[in-house]
Formats: C-alpha cells, sequence, structure tokens
C-alpha cells in the first residue's frame, strides 16, 4: 500500500525554503501539499504570502482567493485578497472587502501620509487618497525610489506606520505595497540662489499654476522621527510620529528643490518666468 507523504514535512521544508530565500521551491513543495491536502488552507495561505510578497497579483489573487474558501473566518486573508484585487481591476471584489471592515467609505478631501521603503532607506511623503487602497503620490519623492510624483500607488489601509504632525495635527502614514500605474511627470531639481520664504513661494505658485509638481529638497530626510512624552509606552512603540515642522531652514542663503513635469522645456520656461518676477537666480538644474 502506497501511503502519502507527510504533508506536514513538506509543509515545514516548504518554508524554510522560504525563510532562506529559496521561494521558487518552496512553491514547488507548498503545491504539491495542496494536491495532497486540497482542503487544507495553511498551504494555499503560505503561497498567496509568497506572491504578495513578490508583487504576482493574479497568483496571489487565486491563493487568497483558495485561502477564504477554505477558511472564512481568516481576515488577515480576506484583506490581503482586497488588495490584490485592485492591480488585477477586480474592483467589484476589492469593494466587497472594504465593505467587510468598514472602509467603503475613506475620506479623500485631504491628503495623508505614505511610507515608502527603498534602497536609501525610507522617505515620509503626501498621497491624496482615491479609495480605502489606492493613492496618488503628491509629493516629489528621492529619484532613486523607484517612484514618481502622480504615480498611482497601492497602499495597505490597515497598515498605518504611525503619524504625521503638522500644525499640531495628526495625520496618518500608511505602508505603500506597489505602484499600480506610472505617472509621465519626471523629476528635475535645481538650486535656488535664495533662501527667501516669498520667493520660494513664489516658485511654487508659478509650478502650481503651471500644472508642475513643487517641493523643497533641502530638508532632505523630509521628517524627524520623535516620541511625544504624553503618549502611553505601547501607542509609541506601535505609532511613531514625525514632525515635518521641526526641520531647519537652510542657512547658506540657497534652496535645494525639486520640480515635476511631463516636459523638461516646461521645467526651463517657468524657472526663467520665476527670475523675471523674483530678481533671482537659479543654477545647476538636473533631470532625473
Amino acid at each position: 500500500m502506497n501511503l502519502p507523504p507527510n504533508h506536514l514535512d513538506l509543509y515545514e521544508q516548504a518554508l524554510r525554503y522560504d525563510k532562506v530565500g529559496d521561494p521558487y521551491t518552496a512553491v514547488k513543495l507548498l503545491k504539491k501539499v495542496t494536491r495532497i491536502v486540497p482542503d487544507w488552507s495553511a498551504a494555499f495561505r503560505s503561497l498567496a504570502v509568497i506572491y504578495t510578497r513578490r508583487k504576482e497579483w493574479k497568483p496571489a489573487f487565486h491563493y487568497w482567493s483558495k485561502t477564504v474558501a477554505l477558511d472564512a473566518d481568516d481576515r488577515d486573508a480576506w484583506w490581503q485578497l482586497g488588495l490584490a484585487a485592485v492591480p488585477l481591476k477586480r474592483m467589484r471584489t476589492a469593494q466587497t472587502v472594504w465593505a467587510k471592515f468598514g472602509f467603503d467609505r475613506v475620506r479623500t478631501d485631504a491628503p495623508v501620509g505614505l511610507q515608502l521603503r527603498h534602497e536609501d532607506g525610507y522617505e515620509i511623503l503626501w498621497m491624496q487618497t482615491l479609495d480605502a487602497a489606492r493613492g496618488r503620490v503628491v509629493s516629489i519623492p528621492h529619484p532613486g525610489s523607484g517612484t514618481r510624483y502622480r504615480d498611482l500607488v497601492l497602499y495597505d489601509r490597515r497598515g498605518r506606520k504611525g503619524y504625521n504632525v503638522v500644525a499640531q495635527r495628526r495625520i496618518s502614514i500608511y505602508q505603500s505595497v506597489d505602484c499600480i500605474k506610472r505617472s509621465p511627470y519626471q523629476t528635475f531639481s535645481c538650486l535656488l540662489h535664495t533662501s527667501e520664504e516669498s520667493a520660494i513661494e513664489q516658485l511654487e505658485q508659478l509650478c502650481y499654476d503651471a500644472g508642475l509638481g513643487f517641493e523643497v529638497w533641502s530638508n532632505a530626510t523630509r521628517a524627524v522621527h520623535q516620541d511625544r512624552a504624553q503618549a502611553s509606552e505601547d501607542e509609541r512603540r506601535a505609532f511613531p510620529e514625525y514632525y515635518s515642522d521641526l526641520l531647519p531652514r537652510p542657512m547658506s542663503g540657497s534652496t535645494l528643490v525639486a520640480l515635476a513635469a511631463i516636459h523638461p522645456a516646461e521645467v526651463e520656461r517657468t524657472l526663467n518666468n520665476w527670475q523675471i518676477i523674483s530678481l533671482m537666480q537659479y543654477s545647476d538644474l538636473r533631470a532625473y
């Protein structure tokens, strides 16, 4: 009599392979487990986790669907199914999941924070939410981040990473998951030969009128982490706060700024107009 292999042993082997950085072998073993015990949700869940981590949304959606079909009480699997549905444009599924969690109606009238991780660390950006999982980047990210101004991104509404404190208001920061649609905007930077706030505001207004992105990059870290003394220890550990207004103004008489535009000519035209209006100069214009 041929007995089936012990599926638990295969499952543990798969997890070990995944842990040491061999997802290919892990996936092969997990798929074998699902054939041996097709009514066991754990193997389907582990497959879904691997594909989600790799941002392979079609198989991730398939295996999260299998997981919730076998274990309808797995709330995290339901949420992950909703996230995977969005890049695949399966919005009816996503909206059903959001309704389960009370996120079917999300405020979209004010920007929120977005934590973007990349090789250089992370930065806190501003994002305009469109719904419970999609947002539009309204900051100009670091050129090495792989993200652009006006990118459409997938974010995790349940994965709050802390708060951005601006003018004594706490604004939630969420984790970026993936880029759904790349923006046509390019990133540019230049050095303004002034640190006068009125001159910088003039350039910001000109960029706004021309439909360009604008941001001061002299504050390169973008945010400073600081724990509030009046918060509980548990709250400080769970939800760090970032105080953007604690960053010092540049003292050298110059300011590094970023602009975002579809065509380089738009940037040059706007900067030349700014020179005429402000009687200031700029230099070191760069495209990324």
